[in-house]
This record gives C-alpha cells, sequence and structure tokens, in this order.
C-alpha cells in the first residue's frame, strides 16, 4: 500500500499540470463524444426499426389488395394446386424487400423466395395466427432464411379472412441498412473527438503560459493552509477592502452573525456600521451588542507598502463568557446562602440547647419563631417559591443589593417555579433577562425610602412559558425613553451605557416571547415578559 501511494505521488511530480489538464480534457470529450454517439445510434436504431414497421407493413397492405393475390388464395381455399410465385417475385425486387410470403387460410405457403418451400405449412403456426383473427402482428424470430424482422396481415375478401400476407427483412439487410446510416454518426463523433483533443492541448499550453510553469499545488496549499488557520481561530475575522466588499471571513464570523459572508460581495450595512464603527479602532476593542450575543470587536487598517488597502475586524464573543459568569454568580450566590445559613443555625441550635438546659421554655419557643420568620424572610420566600438554583443564587445577590442601598427586592406571592433543569443556552438568556431587569430596577429608585421595594414574579407553566414580571417604585419612563430604550448605545446613564434593554429585547426575541412596559400606580414601572424555554426537565 505505501509503495503504491509513492507511486502516486511519484507520478504527480512527473507530470506537470498542463499535462494533467490535456489528460483530463481529452478524456472528459472522449466520453461526451461517446456518450452523444451512443445516444444518436440508439435513436436511429429506433427510428429505423419504425421506417421499416411502415414499409413492410406498406407493403403488406398493397400486396393484400391485389386481386390476383386474393383470386389465387381464394382457390388454394378451395383445394386448387397454384402459387403466386410469379406474381409476388417483381413485388419483392420493385418494394426492396426480402421476402413477400402468402399464405392461405390453412397457412399453406402460396410464394416464398425459395420455390422448394411453396405449398408447404409456414414453419411458425403461431406467428400468423393473429392476423388469421383479423390483427396486424410484427414478429422478429428466425426463419427460413435466418433471423427476420416481418409483419403477418390479414387478407380480407367480402368483410371474412381468406389468407395472411407476410412481408419481412432479414437481419443482414438490416444490419447493412443500419450501417450505412449510422457511419457518418460514428465519423462525426472520430472528428468531434480529435478536434477536442487538439484544443485541449492548446488549453493547457495557454494555462501553462498563465501560471508561468509553476504548479498551482503550490499556490492551493497556502491558501489551504491559511483558511484552515483562520477556521480554526475562536474569534471571528472579517476583512474588507476601500469599496466594502468582503475578502476574508472565516466560519466563526459567519456562525456568529447567523448568515453567509460570501468573497467579494458587499458587506451588510448592519454588519459595517457595527464591526467598522470608529470606537472600534481603539487598541482594546470596543464592546457591542449583536441580537443576543455581546461582541468585542478590535478593528485596524490593511496596509500593503504603506497604503491602505482595507479593514480586518477581530470579533470575540463576549456573550456565551458572560453567562455562563452569571450563572456561576447565581449559584456562587445560592452556595454562599447555605453556607452562611448552615453556620448561623448551629449557633442558633446552641443558644436554644442552652435556653432549654435552663429550662427557659417561653425563651426558647419565642427564640425558634424569631428564627423561622428570619429565615423566611430572607431565604425561605425566594426558596419556597423558586426551585431554581441559579436563579435564587441571582436573586439573593439582587436582594442584598437593594438592601445596601436602603429598600428591599420582594417575591411576588404568585411566583412559582418546581425544580427544573434547561438547556445552557435558555438558562443563560432567562437569566441575562431577570439580571438586567433586576438592575434596572434597582437603578430606577435613585434617592431610596425604606417604603420603596422592587417586586419580582416568576412563574413556569408546564408547558415551559415563563412569565416574568419586575414591579418598581422609581422614578418611571418618560415617553420619549420609552421610544428609544431599546436602541443599542441609548442610555439615560451616561456614555459607553445603552446595552441593557438591547439585550433583553434581543433575548426575548430569540426565545419567541413578548415584552410589554406599563406605568406602576402610584409611580413606577411595570415590566411583563413572557418567553418560551421548552418543556422543562
Amino acid at each position: 500500500m505505501a509503495n503504491e501511494v509513492a507511486d502516486v505521488q511519484r507520478l504527480k511530480k512527473q507530470l506537470p499540470f498542463w499535462a494533467i489538464v490535456i489528460a483530463v480534457m481529452a478524456l472528459a470529450i472522449g466520453v461526451s463524444v461517446a456518450t452523444t454517439v451512443v445516444l444518436i445510434h440508439r435513436d436511429t436504431v429506433a427510428e429505423n426499426k419504425q421506417t421499416i414497421q411502415r414499409r413492410i407493413l406498406q407493403v403488406a397492405r398493397s400486396t393484400a389488395k391485389m386481386p390476383a393475390v386474393k383470386r389465387v388464395i381464394r382457390a388454394s381455399n378451395a383445394g386448387a394446386d397454384t402459387n403466386l410465385q410469379t406474381v409476388i417475385k417483381p413485388l419483392v425486387s420493385r418494394d426492396d424487400v426480402d421476402f413477400i410470403v402468402v399464405m392461405n387460410h390453412q397457412l399453406i405457403r402460396l410464394s416464398h423466395p425459395r420455390a422448394k418451400s411453396v405449398g408447404h405449412h409456414f414453419s411458425s403456426v403461431k406467428d400468423p395466427a393473429p392476423a388469421l383473427r383479423g390483427q396486424i402482428h410484427y414478429s422478429q424470430k428466425p426463419g427460413v432464411l435466418g433471423p427476420e424482422y416481418r409483419v403477418f396481415l390479414p387478407v380480407y375478401d367480402r368483410g371474412r379472412v381468406i389468407g395472411v400476407v407476410c412481408v419481412g427483412l432479414t437481419q443482414q439487410n438490416l444490419d447493412q441498412q443500419l450501417q450505412h446510416k449510422t457511419r457518418p454518426i460514428l465519423l462525426g463523433g472520430l472528428l468531434g473527438f480529435l478536434i477536442g483533443c487538439i484544443l485541449a492541448i492548446l488549453l493547457g499550453m495557454y494555462l501553462r503560459y498563465l501560471l508561468l510553469g509553476m504548479e498551482p499545488s503550490e499556490i492551493s496549499e497556502r491558501i489551504a493552509r491559511q483558511k484552515l488557520i483562520d477556521d480554526s481561530l475562536p474569534e471571528g475575522i472579517v476583512a474588507i477592502n476601500r469599496n466594502g466588499s468582503i475578502i476574508s471571513a472565516n466560519q466563526t464570523a459567519q456562525h456568529l452573525f447567523g448568515q453567509p459572508l460570501s468573497l467579494n460581495a458587499p458587506l451588510p450595512a448592519t454588519l459595517r456600521a457595527l464591526l467598522f464603527a470608529p470606537a472600534t479602532r481603539q487598541p482594546s476593542g470596543s464592546e457591542v451588542a449583536f441580537q443576543d450575543k455581546r461582541l468585542l470587536v478590535t478593528t485596524n487598517d490593511l496596509r500593503v507598502r504603506g497604503r491602505v488597502i482595507g479593514q480586518v475586524s477581530l470579533i470575540r464573543d463576549m456573550s456565551a463568557i458572560t453567562g455562563l459568569i452569571d450563572k456561576l454568580a447565581g449559584t456562587e450566590h445560592y452556595i454562599s446562602s447555605l453556607r452562611a445559613q448552615t453556620h448561623e443555625f448551629m449557633n442558633q441550635l446552641q443558644v436554644i440547647n442552652g435556653l432549654l438546659e435552663l429550662a427557659e421554655y417561653p425563651r426558647a419557643l419565642q427564640f425558634m419563631q424569631e428564627i423561622t420568620n428570619s429565615y423566611h424572610q430572607d431565604v425561605g420566600a425566594v426558596t419556597d417559591k423558586i426551585k431554581w438554583p441559579a436563579m435564587v443564587g441571582l436573586i439573593l445577590g439582587k436582594r442584598k443589593e437593594a438592601k445596601e442601598q436602603g429598600f428591599s427586592l420582594t417575591i411576588d406571592a404568585q411566583s412559582a417555579v418546581t425544580q427544573v433543569t434547561f438547556e445552557n443556552r435558555v438558562e443563560v438568556l432567562a437569566l441575562r433577562i431577570v439580571s438586567n431587569l433586576l438592575d434596572n430596577a434597582i437603578a430606577a429608585i435613585k434617592a431610596p425610602k425604606p417604603t420603596d421595594q422592587v417586586t419580582l414574579r416568576l412563574v413556569l407553566t408546564a408547558t415551559g412559558t415563563l412569565t416574568i414580571v419586575v414591579t418598581d417604585t422609581g422614578s418611571g419612563i418618560s415617553p420619549a425613553v420609552r421610544t428609544q430604550m431599546f436602541t443599542q448605545g441609548f442610555s439615560t446613564k451616561g456614555p459607553q451605557r445603552g446595552y441593557g434593554m438591547n439585550l433583553i429585547m434581543a433575548a426575548v426575541t430569540t426565545l419567541k416571547g413578548t415584552l410589554a412596559i406599563t406605568a406602576n400606580s402610584p409611580q413606577g414601572t411595570v415590566v411583563t415578559i413572557q418567553v418560551e424555554t421548552g418543556a422543562p426537565k
């Protein structure tokens, strides 16, 4: 096997590219011409067969209508010893057929190319039998003269079949006619093959001239290696020329943007504004939002000998990382809360044990009630209604943040999320929606008072529909802001902001959900979102 591979490699080195082109072109032309000749030959054979059928049928009909033929057949049927040799022999030469055999009703030959066969029964009773029943019958079988193609036609006299006329050609005659018709086709095919070979040689010489005698395998190997390296990068790469046409785009970039980026095609205006904006030309790049993704884009000029010929963008997908961080942070908050509770419960159990040893039963009962109330206020109010660890951890973290600012984050009594497992992508998007909504609600309470609060309602149905309702008592959203709040980069919090609501809308769209914003009474905002998470496991 190794020797065969080595032989092939040596052959490739010995044969130049232009010689391979000539050989392949000659083979392709030869196959094409041969296929054409075969198809034309097949059609010619079929057409020749139809022509022969029409001709011998016409001869048979003209023979069957002759008065002399009918007269002799009637006489033969009546028992007379007579034949049609003298009548039929000139017809065979005139109509260019090999034989005309006339038979009476008993299938006794009244004419035949061989005189000794006259007066004898036809060699096959099966073939002329349909003609005796008034049917026209074609047959291709060996006969007295060898392989024959023939037609059997009934002879009528006063509406009654009195005999049969058989007209045909021998296979030798048919082959001669077919050769006469197909000879020009074969010659034309051979001529076409020779012309094609000459053109293939000229094309090979022209390719050798264009490539300056170089093998294209060297160029293709370099391009393939570079393409392989680009596609293996975890970052997306998009390069454009000065006219905005794509000169390079790896598979990662096409996957990030969810659309094919064909070479030499104009880069879509939305992607050009996203990737090649002035902000992305900073050394550290710029973080932008695209659909439900957070992208870090760095743009540089493409220069050749000091001249700018285009631009190239390096794109990193930050959304998967940030989503995973949100999920891990929520889980970490949950675990930390459980550890703190365990430590606190141990201390509280020691206090209860001491009170019981001192027989301070009323005080011990009061202390346990205080512990129960504190647990339900801090953790139990969340975990009793929401059995989603990552979400619980996220909520506990946001509750701590709200408490530090002087107001409360509560869980609505109608919240209900059973123990579920989502696909990672769905869970990350749901956590992103809730995290950004709570951040915006907390930020909306600018001068916190103890009566201020943010309320979260989470309801998951058995079919996988997740309802998220966030209510705050903040400053509310003005109509002017509401019309622009989902625009990427728009924010009332200052520069380099304005991605949260855009990411929320992108995540809602990805999960085929709806979003509604209404005013809270007496002040604040209510945001209601419904998304499809799929049937929970």
